[in-house]
């Protein structure tokens, strides 16, 4: 009844998504929302990279039966694969160029752009999100209030990432039908990793896990670097950017207290 709870757990945290998904809606300033959650995403992303992942990589690899070197490079081989699988995604999907930012003369090029950002970013964190349900699963079957607590830091980082998403996709007037698979991907992703291990009683080799993480890691640095500072560069004159930014630190300090 436990490993049950424990499931549930997970779909708590992947409801945060939708609470983003919901306040995106009733915003009418659609594109102040866009740079403040940009701003917000980009401090959260790279939070979650160094305060949760990189340590939860560091404690995986203790266990892995490898020398000091091999784990190192076990570790980046896979982190740089999760980098080059979103660089290639990226290649062939439509890409725009982000100078026209600034004076906003091409809005419809600038929306193209954000739907293409929130689409790679939720191929990102679907991945993550699986792993991430795994671990929500795996205490939450010791320990429910503990499992509990996770799910709730989860969530506060789930929230303006569903946020940065939705104001990505709102844009973007057409593909409805895969907006709404991407939420709802979004929603559940946690989900299915805590189901996974429901099903396999728990058990996935530790190599295997360590592997997938700094695929997941190697993602969350590539959209973080590579396209959330690019758009936070060009509003460097908006306050909007800042608010995000100092909501995406105030965020982090929530998490950090909740653990």
């Amino acid at each position: 009844m436990r490993n049950l709870s424990a499931v549930l757990l997970t779909l708590a945290a992947g409801i945060f998504f939708l609470f983003g998904f919901i306040l995106v809606k009733f915003v009418k300033k659609k594109r102040e929302l866009s740079i403040l959650a940009t701003g917000m995403a980009l401090v959260v992303m790279l939070g979650m990279t160094f305060f949760d992942l990189m340590p939860e990589i560091l404690e995986i690899s203790e266990t892995v039966y490898f020398g000091k070197w091999q784990k190192l490079l076990y570790i980046l081989a896979f982190m740089i694969l999760g980098i080059l699988i979103l660089k290639v995604f990226d290649h062939f999907l439509p890409h725009h160029q982000h100078d026209h930012h600034e004076h906003e003369k091409n809005h419809e090029e600038h929306d193209h752009h954000l739907f293409h950002i929130g689409f790679i970013m939720t191929t990102s964190l679907i991945l993550h999100n699986i792993l991430e349900g795994m671990s929500i699963y795996i205490i939450g079957a010791e320990s429910l209030s503990a499992g509990f607590l996770t799910a709730l830091a989860v969530g506060c980082h789930n929230l303006p990432l569903g946020i940065e998403v939705a104001t990505s996709m709102e844009v973007e007037k057409n593909n409805g039908f895969l907006k709404k698979i991407i939420e709802i991907l979004l929603v559940f992703s946690s989900s299915i990793g805590a189901i996974f291990l429901y099903v396999l009683g728990g058990n996935i080799p530790v190599y295997i896990l360590l592997a997938l993480i700094s695929l997941a890691c190697g993602m969350i640095l590539y959209i973080a670097l590579f396209e959330l500072l690019v758009e936070v560069m060009s509003y460097l004159k908006r306050r909007e950017t800042y608010y995000g930014m100092a909501i995406g630190v105030i965020i982090l300090l929530v998490m950090t207290f909740i653990h």
